[in-house]
């Protein structure tokens, strides 16, 4: 079940238009599932690339309660929306992209879009 988890988010990537060398520096997981004996090693054969657990970093106040993997997804969304600019009409406006911003981007739309 989670391997078929797993190629499913794969497939997914690849659909969006993400590619392999896209994510050449590895995977990384976050949030409670990311906690999931084994999960890593599975991940990895699927991927076959580096796979971590991500934990949230550049953190003040609170940090023994934030550090955890499980609240990786919401601190870097925080953190995304502290660096987001908005003009003075309060509208969102994107930040330059970089590339890693671009398949920040696509990976966001695809996760609004699914959920």
């Amino acid at each position: 079940m989670i391997n078929q988890a797993i190629e499913n988010a794969q497939n997914k990537m690849r659909e969006s238009g993400v590619k392999h060398h896209h994510i050449a520096a590895g995977v990384v997981l976050t949030g409670g599932a990311s906690q999931i004996e084994g999960l890593v090693e599975c991940a990895e054969r699927v991927f076959g690339n580096q796979v971590r657990i991500g934990k949230p970093t550049e953190v003040k106040g609170l940090t023994d309660y934030v550090k955890e993997p499980y609240h990786s997804t919401a601190v870097g969304l925080l953190h995304y929306g502290k660096d987001s600019r908005f003009n003075d009409d309060g509208e969102y406006s994107e930040p330059k992209q970089s590339s890693f911003s671009g398949l920040f981007s696509k990976m966001r739309n695809w996760i609004q879009k699914e959920f």
